[in-house]
């Protein structure tokens, strides 16, 4: 699970936002996945699969719905990528809903420097672009992360505080 904070200065608002991923093996190479996201602008659930065909890269595949302040429930459809080796990895997710503009994506890198700290860069849109920050508490499987963004298409710099809490 996922609890992040996107600060954005300009407008002095705080967007908070809950995320919640969640995995059932299938094989060593299937596993069923869920996703869900919600804020006060928008919500979404995704149903899908994942098949790892190697240990370094995993490809997933999903489909639900999707709600947001100016249209009613719609479809979702989504894809996701990972490459992993050694201390380094890269993550993908490109999403699409109902109309022209209605697509998402973000895409992390993270370099692990240590079983603490990792350092990355994310372009991930409605946020930004710029560097990430990681520090994981291994004692409570939990990880805190911190990126500041300058976001292109809105032309505003942003600030992202986050936790994720494995189960």
């Amino acid at each position: 699970m996922k609890i992040f904070l996107r600060y954005t200065p300009e407008k002095s608002e705080v967007l908070p936002t809950i995320t919640y991923f969640g995995k059932k093996k299938i094989s060593d190479k299937f596993h069923l996945a869920i996703y869900t996201l919600i804020n006060k602008r928008f919500s979404e659930a995704l149903v899908g699969f994942t098949y790892a065909p190697k240990k370094w890269i995993k490809i997933g595949l999903s489909s639900g719905i999707e709600n947001n302040a100016i249209s009613p429930v719609g479809y979702r459809f989504g894809s996701s990528l990972w490459l992993g080796k050694g201390k380094n990895s890269l993550f993908s997710i490109f999403e699409k809903g109902d109309g022209s503009k209605n697509f998402f994506y973000k895409t992390t890198y993270k370099y692990k420097i240590s079983d603490r700290i990792h350092l990355g860069l994310v372009a991930w849109r409605y946020h930004g672009l710029g560097p990430l920050v990681f520090y994981n508490i291994e004692k409570i499987d939990s990880t805190l992360w911190i990126t500041p963004l300058y976001d292109f298409e809105f032309e505003v710099a942003r600030i992202v505080v986050g936790t994720t809490i494995k189960f």
